[in-house]
């Protein structure tokens, strides 16, 4: 007799549910990686801009301003970026609390798998007991 799960359908709905949020939660995350490394370079370009700045010794007045006009570009790239960081901060923070949702609906169905198996286990042994039994009363008796 093998043992068959009778909510298979279900726990697989489950793990898949679970992996696929996984996923999500992966590529929000790589999302959030790839935007923090713009901001990084961003602002890398921000220091170097302003390094520019400062070693101007003898320079145009014209020069001044568009050297400003980069710094408020890269400031606002700046500024848009962070927005978007924190929005997708806020993304990860969700799927964070799906994922952790699905894994616990996928471990509650995978143990109530687990129970179902044991108890098919104790009762498969135990009728495997009673038929034993059954046998050494009916050996018994025609020895008698």
């Amino acid at each position: 007799m093998k043992y068959q799960f009778s909510f298979q359908k279900v726990l697989d709905v489950k793990e898949k549910e679970k992996e696929l949020a996984e996923q999500e939660y992966e590529s929000i995350r790589l999302q959030q990686l790839e935007v923090q490394e713009k901001i990084e370079g961003v602002k890398d370009s921000k220091e170097r801009l302003l390094k520019q700045y400062d070693q101007v010794n003898r320079r145009k007045v014209s020069d001044f301003l568009h050297l400003q006009q980069e710094v408020d570009y890269i400031n606002q790239q700046l500024k848009d970026l962070e927005n978007h960081s924190h929005e997708l901060h806020q993304k990860v923070e969700k799927k964070q609390q799906v994922l952790i949702e699905k894994t616990k609906e996928a471990k509650i169905w995978n143990q109530w798998k687990a129970k179902s198996l044991e108890a098919f286990q104790k009762r498969l042994i135990k009728e495997e007991q009673a038929l034993m039994d059954e046998m050494a009363v009916l050996r018994y008796f025609r020895k008698v």
